[in-house]
């Protein structure tokens, strides 16, 4: 739990993130919130889906991933 909010305010702190936040009017914290947990509350352009996938995807999977895979 400790490593997922450590990538929550590493994020949070992302001036990518910032601006999309600020964009649609709400924090960092619930944007990312929102975005990490599917909700559809907010209207992303599907450049802002994909900027946040490509922001929280890597870092999300850092550890996690099967080392045996090949």
């Amino acid at each position: 739990m400790e490593q997922a909010g450590n990538l929550s305010n590493e994020l949070c702190a992302d001036d990518v993130v910032c601006f999309i936040a600020d964009r649609h009017h709400v924090t960092p914290q619930r944007l990312l919130r929102d975005f990490l947990d599917g909700k559809t509350s907010l209207s992303l352009e599907p450049n802002e889906v994909e900027i946040l996938k490509g922001l929280s995807g890597p870092a999300a999977n850092n550890g996690t991933t099967n080392s045996k895979r090949r």
